[in-house]
């Protein structure tokens, strides 16, 4: 039997592609097909402690005779981990816009890319359509948290309809505790206290936006208290960012707690884009913002504004 191979990205596995593969990978085996979880990435401070006692069936690498891909939560070839070959790619799960007729030409119908909150909304939709919800309390719970962590837990505006209505469903099938939501993004702020410039550099992205000549990147920290972890460790943040060799950075993180985003950058042009598009408020080079952003919610804001 060919093998099937479901994967993502090359450089951090994140709580969202962790989910997407490894209960999509269960949803492909049930219906008899032999699927198999490689994910070449380092875990990120997405996927805590915790999350990594369950039983995460993977692999880092794999050979490619006889296989097929299903690539989950990225549809940008050059993200893609190393050892996928394009011409064997047989499905795409993403909430990432950009390459959708790209796929949409290559794959049809087998290409779902959709602008909602999390990826792991859209596996559930295949469970719900495909294997009348049966599914197991591992993958439950990893999409669960995936949809808590892409949606801010449901407050980021990118959260569709269909995400809450993921979410409530699946919630009935977890076996996490009623305090998972608040322990899931504390835990997270205490792993990156443990080493900032890391997990900056893990949740880092290198993108284009219209106003900008050439690359910016852009840091993106979820915590449970942003506010007092910038303040903090400012020069670190900083030296994270800078190591990606580009002279325009900026460091944006969602603080959970408080429901509104802290925005770091030395950049006076990028603090003058952000306040006139996400009306953020800078004193000195630390801004606010008046409520919660996601990184890719910034983006499409930047690239529809002249």
């Amino acid at each position: 039997m060919r093998k099937i191979i479901v994967t993502s990205g090359w450089r951090y596995t994140e709580i969202d592609l962790l989910a997407c593969a490894i209960a999509y990978a269960e949803l492909l085996n049930s219906e008899n097909k032999n699927a198999t979880v490689v994910l070449p990435g380092e875990f990120n401070k997405s996927i805590t402690k915790d999350i990594q006692k369950w039983s995460l069936k993977l692999k880092k690498n794999t050979d490619n005779s006889n296989v097929k891909f299903v690539i989950v939560d990225v549809s940008n070839p050059k993200y893609f981990a190393k050892f996928v070959e394009e011409n064997k790619i047989i499905e795409i799960y993403d909430h990432h816009t950009g390459f959708e007729q790209y796929w949409k030409d290559k794959l049809g119908k087998n290409s779902k890319i959709e602008m909602i909150g999390a990826c792991a909304t859209l596996i559930w939709e295949e469970f719900e359509k495909r294997n009348k919800s049966k599914i197991s309390k591992t993958s439950a719970n990893l999409l669960y948290t995936a949809i808590i962590s892409n949606t801010l837990n449901l407050n980021a505006q990118i959260t569709n309809k269909r995400d809450i209505n993921a979410f409530n469903k699946i919630k009935k099938l977890t076996s996490l505790p009623n305090n998972w939501t608040e322990k899931y993004f504390i835990d997270q702020d205490k792993s990156v206290y443990k080493n900032p410039i890391k997990e900056t550099k893990n949740d880092t992205h290198t993108e284009k936006v219209p106003q900008i000549r050439g690359d910016i990147i852009i840091g993106q920290l979820e915590l449970w208290n942003s506010k007092d972890f910038i303040k903090k460790h400012t020069p670190k943040i900083e030296r994270a960012l800078k190591s990606f060799g580009k002279p325009v950075w900026f460091m944006t993180s969602p603080s959970i707690s408080e429901g509104i985003n802290y925005i770091f950058t030395k950049n006076e042009e990028i603090k003058k884009l952000l306040s006139k598009t996400i009306r953020a408020k800078f004193k000195g080079n630390l801004g606010t913002t008046d409520k919660l952003w996601l990184r890719k919610e910034i983006l499409k804001k930047l690239n529809e504004t002249e």
